[in-house]
């Protein structure tokens, strides 16, 4: 919804130089929204073809709401079929807009007054990572003092002042009514993570992307996008369709290698951990110190060497902080602030967040992993930092990819010496076939123990965990809650842990 304090503006100046259907009236609109719950006197109410349900059908709700003009697709069919009747039954203005679905962002962004034109705005998209790069990269600017804003899994906001979310990227309306609030507040610059889904659907069209990050490419989302290439190609919109400036990628990832010799070479920044990395990197690892806290990652770039001492833990966040100094380079910091910048970079909350309790108990790490990938990651990361037995409790979260459960069960009983299969986000699907086809990717599967009450799960493995493991919490992270049916429940793997453990709040 739009912010109280907007101007406003005509009809006309809103869909200039858009494919329209007819002429337009000479009419003000104060706000502007999508969903028909969100409409306010004077309202446009753009209505959207969407996946599960036509946004023309909360048309007469939108009109009795407030809405003075109704914007459709002018090339989608059940649109043009039911308005003839909803023109009997409410009377408004009509306005059909050539490939709305696409138009949509600039519309919205035009209504805001372009807010992502006065700000430096980084899209970081990828299956794992995007969240921590984006963290990483916000955090980096706090500490040289640029006020930077942040949209993602974790919320929106300035710094660390973050609100929650439902997407990872929101809608058009949503997304650049934050951009607007945050150039109100006079921030500087916007790291945001950029779905696959918000690419496919055009919500960030508008946006004015000035760098690009790439993290990696793996299985996830095909129940949406079909198939990986279908996938790749969503995620490749990013650094194709935008007037950038800059383009990170990782060529460590084979998509990424992919990704970067279809991109010109002035504007590409090449990262990679490994030594051997082809093509040569522009930021690359020269060597990584394991330590009681985190690592020490000592990097080569064209600015020349910098050292980022951290409190983070595993391989995938090597790459997530050469992500995060590739970043900065390309936003034009010089070596001085770059070195401060990464001085003692933090893990965010659920993302390989350790947890160590009193003498005698077992110490939990909370981690967001919920593909296989990246749970192969995680646990990976984890067996560095234990003595004794690595538990892995993780689940698989309902109405999505189903093909990636048989993997994850796979990896687990790979990489642990302890399998505790619980429920995750069951949604609606059946919780015990869930499981099932995790327990289909195991050898042994009669080896793992299966609860699927998520709190008796931690709760057993922390208790059955002697003082010398380690336990990982997988899937949920950050979450505060635990989607059953269509059921939103108060759920928090770190809540939990802490009251276990006995560890107190930050």
């Amino acid at each position: 919804m739009a912010n109280t304090n907007m101007p406003g503006m005509s009809l006309s100046k809103l869909l200039s130089g858009f494919v329209v259907d007819g002429p337009i009236a000479s009419i003000q609109v104060s706000d502007i929204a999508s969903n028909s719950t969100e409409i306010r006197p004077n309202s446009a109410f753009i209505a959207l073809p969407g996946i599960k349900s036509n946004g023309i059908d909360y048309a007469i709700d939108a009109v009795k709401a407030g809405a003075v003009v109704v914007i459709y697709d002018s090339a989608d069919e059940y649109s043009l079929q039911r308005i003839p009747l909803l023109r009997k039954q409410v009377e408004t203005c009509w306005i059909g807009v050539d490939q709305l679905e696409c138009a949509n962002g600039h519309i919205v962004s035009r209504f805001f007054g372009d807010p992502g034109r006065a700000m430096t705005i980084v899209g970081v998209t990828g299956t794992d990572g995007k969240s921590s790069v984006t963290h990483l990269v916000t955090q980096a600017l706090t500490r040289i003092g640029e006020s930077c804003a942040s949209i993602g899994t974790l919320g929106y906001g300035i710094g660390n002042e973050l609100k929650p979310d439902a997407l990872t990227t929101p809608d058009a309306v949503s997304l650049q009514s934050r951009l607007y609030q945050f150039q109100q507040q006079r921030c500087r610059y916007v790291v945001m993570e950029v779905s696959s889904h918000a690419l496919q659907q055009y919500r960030v069209n508008g946006c004015d992307f000035d760098i690009a990050v790439l993290t990696n490419l793996g299985r996830d989302h095909l129940d949406y996008h079909g198939d990986l290439e279908s996938y790749a190609a969503a995620k490749a919109r990013l650094f194709h369709d935008f007037q950038l400036s800059g383009r990170v990628v990782n060529i460590d990832d084979d998509f990424g290698r992919q990704l970067s010799r279809s991109i010109e070479s002035e504007s590409l920044l090449r990262y990679s951990v490994e030594s051997n990395g082809e093509p040569l990197a522009e930021v690359k690892l020269i060597s990584c110190e394991i330590t009681d806290n985190g690592q020490n990652i000592r990097a080569l770039t064209p600015l020349g060497e910098i050292t980022a001492v951290t409190a983070l833990l595993g391989r995938f966040n090597v790459e997530n902080t050469l992500a995060c100094i590739a970043t900065l380079v390309a936003l034009g910091l010089d070596r001085n602030q770059l070195e401060i910048a990464v001085k003692d970079l933090t893990p965010i909350p659920g993302r390989m967040e350790k947890f160590v309790g009193g003498q005698g108990k077992a110490a939990a790490v909370v981690d967001f992993a919920h593909t296989e990938q990246a749970l192969r990651a995680c646990l990976g990361a984890c067996r560095e930092h234990t003595s004794g037995l690595l538990w892995c409790v993780f689940g698989c979260g309902g109405d999505r990819d189903q093909g990636k459960r048989s993997g994850m069960g796979s990896a687990v009983e790979e990489l642990a010496d302890r399998s505790i299969v619980t429920d995750d986000n069951p949604r609606n699907e059946s919780p015990e076939k869930i499981v099932g086809e995790i327990l289909s990717g195991m050898k042994q599967a009669e080896l793992a123990c299966v609860v699927h009450n998520r709190q008796a799960a931690i709760e057993y493995a922390l208790s059955q965990a002697g003082p010398d493991d380690l336990v990982v919490i997988a899937g949920k992270g950050h979450e505060q809650e635990q989607i059953v049916g269509n059921e939103r429940r108060p759920f928090s793997d770190r809540h939990v842990v802490r009251r276990i453990l006995q560890v107190s709040h930050d």
